[in-house]
């Protein structure tokens, strides 16, 4: 049994979507079409809002995670380290970043 899990609910409380993580989950954002999560072990994590599964392959920050924040024009992802750096991460497709 996975010691972390992911789980979405309805409002109305129906378990939509659960998925085992393997890493403890430090900071959480979310936007309409996803869930940004950054972990102790250092990742950098972009999951589907619906089905919780990866958008992309995580993303390694070297440091552990204690924020993450998405811009206003979902262009960038601010993610605050344990060391009090700040990394920015560009959003959107390779060709757009």
């Amino acid at each position: 049994q996975a010691r972390f899990a992911l789980h979405l609910y309805s409002v109305n409380g129906k378990l939509l979507a659960s998925v085992p993580l393997e890493q403890e989950v430090t900071a959480m954002c979310l936007t309409e079409d996803f869930v940004v999560l950054g972990t102790t072990q250092c990742g950098l994590e972009i999951r589907d809002l619906q089905s919780l599964r990866a958008a992309v392959p995580p993303v390694p920050m070297r440091v552990p995670v204690h924020s993450v924040s998405v811009t206003k024009e979902k262009s960038h992802i601010l993610v605050g380290l344990e060391d009090g750096k700040l990394i920015v991460v560009g959003a959107g497709q390779p060709a757009e970043v």
